[in-house]
């Protein structure tokens, strides 16, 4: 059971990091960026908000978006493989017999 629910757990990161990886460089909050704000503050590298705002950069981080998603589906769809893949490299658990002895 405990399996079942790692697995489970492990495909709600991947979907919900994906869909944060998508979505969040083409909003507002990429450009009202608080920590790149105190980041160039600090550094004194102006040329960073132009670099981490261009296209390519947002395209890349979206990539990676669409890379998680996939290994999301992926894990859906091998959700029985997976579960018995890590159900047989668990320890195995000693009877309670055995324990008494």
């Amino acid at each position: 059971m405990s399996t079942k629910i790692t697995v489970i757990f492990y495909i709600a990161i991947c979907f919900e990091v994906g869909i944060v990886l998508l979505i969040v460089p083409w909003s507002d909050f990429w450009f009202d960026n608080f920590f790149l704000e105190y980041l160039v503050s600090r550094l004194q590298w102006q040329a960073l908000v132009p670099f981490l705002q261009s296209g390519y950069v947002k395209g890349a981080v979206s990539g990676l978006g669409v890379v998680n998603l996939l290994i999301c589906l992926w894990e859906i769809k091998n959700f029985r493989n997976l579960v018995a893949t890590l159900s047989e490299s668990e320890p195995e658990k000693k009877d309670d017999e055995s324990y008494q002895n």
